[in-house]
């Protein structure tokens, strides 16, 4: 049986991340992987297949279970990931739409935030206005409900049988 994992899929790096401090205790968790985006921007013309390219090369040590989305700009990932792993659950914590459209006013981004919206579905779409706690006690809860979050310890490649 392969280890179950959670795949973090920031929009920018870490360090430079307003919610990093929500993705820094998800990454405590030893089954929470992070996915930082390219340090260049593809030309238009190759922003629908390098995601599936990455997505086909991209090798986890275990299953990704949930995918966690920070932003739409990174949802074209998340869909060829998803398609991959078709058992997988899509999170998506959701930008204030406000601060998003006045960031970028593409039209891409409001379709990818209503893509990102529709796949995860209701129960899903957490909002970065909600107080820090209850966006980590609502997907911790499920992490552990899919054993992310376990007792057994976490060794890539290898099997822990527990008696």
């Amino acid at each position: 049986m392969s280890e179950p994992l959670a795949v973090l899929l920031l929009p920018a790096k870490l360090e430079d991340f307003e919610l990093g401090e929500h993705a820094r205790d998800l990454l405590s968790i030893p089954r929470v992987l992070a996915l930082e985006p390219s340090r260049f921007n593809p030309p238009r013309w190759l922003r629908e297949t390098l995601p599936m390219r990455t997505a086909r090369r991209l090798k986890f040590p275990g299953e990704p279970r949930v995918f966690v989305l920070y932003h739409p700009r990174q949802y074209p990932l998340a869909r060829a990931l998803w398609a991959r792993y078709e058992q997988a659950e899509l999170w998506y914590v959701r930008p204030i739409p406000e601060q998003l459209l006045a960031a970028d006013p593409r039209e891409e981004l409001g379709f990818f935030d209503e893509l990102a919206r529709e796949r995860a579905g209701e129960t899903r779409v957490l909002s970065q206005t909600a107080k820090p706690h209850e966006l980590r006690q609502t997907l911790r809860a499920r992490l552990l409900e899919l054993e992310i979050i376990s007792s057994r310890p976490f060794v890539p490649g290898a099997r822990v049988h527990t008696r």
